[in-house]
């Protein structure tokens, strides 16, 4: 009898146990909230990336939009040296020298005959 009762005992732990696990339909469910899971993450990171790809895009323009800028910018600054130095050159270009009146050469040659007369004293 204690056999029997040892037997009966195991069968009843034995169908509690199976009965305890997840049913077909469960296991189902289960498996397809993990493949709607998956789905799911594998969508945030496509999108994720998607918009990472747009982002690093949307900046290369920005850099190069900002390096023309800067290429014009320069090349302003460039021309504007240019035409300074241009107007500096020709400012400072020596003169020719007025040209004199006979008055003026009569009066020059008085004073280098008199210099050289009094020997530069008078």
């Amino acid at each position: 009898m204690k056999n029997t009762a040892y037997l009966f005992v195991a069968v009843l732990v034995a169908s509690l146990v199976v009965s305890c696990g997840p049913s077909a339909e469960e296991r189902q469910a289960e498996e397809k909230r993990i493949a709607d899971s998956v789905a799911a993450a594998t969508a945030a990171a496509t999108a994720a990336a998607i918009q990472d790809s747009l982002m690093k895009a949307q900046e290369a323009e920005m850099a190069a939009q900002k390096a023309m800028e800067d290429s014009l910018r320069m090349k302003a600054m460039q021309d504007s040296l240019d035409a300074l130095s241009s107007k500096l050159k020709k400012a400072t270009a020596p003169k020719p020298a007025p040209k004199k009146s006979t008055e003026e050469k009569k009066q020059e040659q008085q004073i280098k005959e008199v210099k050289d007369a009094t020997r530069g004293r008078g």
